[in-house]
């Protein structure tokens, strides 16, 4: 009795290690994973401090929510129907033409050019992006990109949402659409890549994720979050770099070398704001801090995690098989109980195993297999004890 216990453990600690890696892997969360990792966040922030606000050396922000223009829209029989505010791609060309001279590292610029919001700077900017060899824009699966954007410059900049995870909360780092921002740049600087192989993911002898959530090593907030701490403007520039006002418009000496073995990164820091569990933070930030969670490695999965993940699950299914059943509670009562037990568990591990490797996996739904388990198991044991 005992070996069959411990044979159906073992299987059963394996469909978890199944589950637990296939949920993870869906776009967004369930249920907790972010309110956790958000909890927590501010925890470890209060009892270690935040240091999230250094920016590395070899890192450059680049805001160009100042610098705009008016384009106009027109209908699709030719007619003007209005004028909408763009990122001034005169402006943006000139950057780009900076940054192109210099020995820059990569350009991650996270600015959408869709179709219809021509101007007549496109064919001089587009050019220029055609002729860096290490720089990504985005695209996304529900725009329509101008036809000038040249398509290998390109990678996707989309996350799921759904009713209870409406927001910013786990990153697709590659997709049935194609690879993300983060991920074409960290296969570019290093070489390595992530791969579908049936269910799982590989990158080079280690089993990978396909979705994560990253660790927000650098984090900086708009202009007005900023100054509710500080309202001193040259806090502002430690933190960015205007696009106008500090580069192009600036002293042509004030900026040479200033891009020399730097990973430059460019975008809003006014207009696309995402929430997430760290706060609200621009959609370019959060592409940086994805692509140093994949420089880290925190997309792969130890195969010292991998053991520990296995020895939870299997300890948890010899627990379970090896319990009796409640005599005085009813089976409704029985599988929230246990549901809250194994929840209270996971969470626990959640924790941990996002604080020291980066990474975070599915609470709901592995807590819910547990349930479900453990509540048949007690519902057949008492069917052969009332037989």
């Amino acid at each position: 009795m005992k070996k069959r216990t411990i044979l159906f453990a073992f299987l059963l600690a394996l469909l978890a290690m199944v589950v637990s890696y296939v949920s993870t892997n869906i776009k967004v969360t369930f249920f907790g994973e972010r309110n956790v990792l958000k909890y927590w966040s501010a925890i470890s922030n209060r009892l270690f401090g935040n240091n999230s606000g250094t920016i590395p050396d070899n890192v450059i922000f680049i805001d160009v929510s100042k610098d705009q223009q008016l384009v106009e829209i027109k209908s699709e029989y030719g007619e003007t129907i209005g004028k909408v505010a763009i990122t001034d791609r005169h402006k943006l060309a000139d950057l780009l033409s900076i940054i192109n001279s210099q020995d820059y590292t990569y350009v991650i610029m996270d600015i959408l050019f869709e179709e219809g919001y021509e101007t007549e700077a496109d064919s001089a900017l587009f050019s220029i992006i055609s002729s860096m060899d290490r720089i990504v824009i985005p695209c996304h699966a529900d725009a329509i990109l101008s036809g000038s954007v040249p398509a290998e410059k390109t990678a996707y900049a989309d996350y799921g949402t759904n009713l209870k995870e409406d927001d910013f909360a786990k990153y697709p780092i590659l997709d049935k659409k194609g690879v993300s921002m983060p991920l074409k740049v960290y296969s570019s600087l290093t070489g390595r890549t992530i791969k579908k192989t049936g269910l799982l993911y590989t990158d080079g002898a280690y089993v990978s994720r396909r979705t994560i959530f990253p660790k927000m090593y650098v984090q900086i907030g708009g202009p007005k979050k900023m100054r509710k701490f500080n309202d001193d403007a040259n806090v502002l520039d430690k933190q960015y770099y205007s696009m106008g006002a500090n580069i192009v418009d600036d002293d042509p000496e004030a900026v040479e070398g200033l891009f020399d073995n730097k990973l430059v990164v460019i975008g809003s820091f006014s207009d696309d704001i995402h929430t997430t569990y760290a706060g609200d933070i621009p959609g370019c930030v959060i592409n940086y801090n994805v692509y140093e969670s994949l420089k880290k490695g925190q997309h792969r999965i130890p195969y010292v995690l991998i053991l520990i993940y296995f020895l939870l699950f299997f300890v948890m299914s010899y627990i379970l098989l090896n319990g009796n059943p409640d005599k005085t509670s009813s089976m409704g009562w029985l599988w929230a109980k246990l549901f809250v037990i194994y929840s209270v568990i996971l969470t626990i591990i959640c924790i941990f195993v996002f604080e020291i490797w980066g990474q975070s996996h599915d609470i709901f739904i592995t807590s819910t297999l547990f349930s479900i388990v453990d509540t048949c198991h007690k519902m057949i044991l008492k069917k052969k004890r009332n037989a």
